[in-house]
């Protein structure tokens, strides 16, 4: 079978790039009217190129041929059903799961050795929570004692300066004492 590319000569470009832009649109208008994606308008103007044009006439009957053989080509069959590709899937999730589970596990069952070993020995730090506690007092505290109208401690008068000190004495007048006498 020889191919139509054989009697070009190969030019290192894309085939769409050297198509103007009048027959990259036929191009495109054809191929959707085959696939059946036109417009009644379109239908017609398609049609009318295939009767009047030879060159729209070869690009069609191509097509055509090109998509009757791609229609007939041989399916490859299936390695497995999706059946058992479901029934692999499901498998390895389980597997995974399971071996999750018994890491999970192994780390836990770790924890709990760490811990114990860790309440074994002496002088080790444990971990446990430990509460607060006051320090012992090796006498009897004294008792609280409220005095309302005499007070424990005996409490010093301040000495009271006679009237003639105070006149004899400068005083120091803030503001507040002058605007009195104002």
């Amino acid at each position: 079978m020889t191919s139509n590319f054989d009697t070009r000569e190969f030019s290192g470009q894309d085939p769409t790039r050297e198509m103007d832009s009048q027959q990259r649109d036929r191009f495109e208008l054809l191929s959707a009217f085959i696939d059946g994606e036109v417009t009644a308008a379109e239908r017609k103007q398609v049609q009318q190129l295939l009767a009047t044009d030879p060159q729209m006439q070869r690009l069609h009957s191509r097509l055509m041929k090109l998509r009757q053989e791609l229609q007939h080509l041989p399916v490859p069959a299936p390695e497995a059903t999706a059946q058992k590709t479901a029934q692999q899937v499901f498998s390895r999730i389980d597997r995974r799961r399971m071996r999750n589970t018994a890491v999970w596990g192994g780390a836990a069952v770790a924890a709990v050795f760490v811990s114990a070993l860790s309440g074994i020995f002496p002088g080790s730090q444990s971990f446990s929570p430990q509460l607060a506690q006051s320090p012992k007092q090796e006498a009897a505290p004294e008792p609280l004692m409220i005095a309302v109208n005499r007070p424990i401690i005996e409490i010093t008068k301040a000495p009271v300066a006679s009237p003639q000190q105070s006149l004899e004495t400068p005083r120091i007048q803030n503001d507040t004492d002058q605007s009195n006498f104002n």
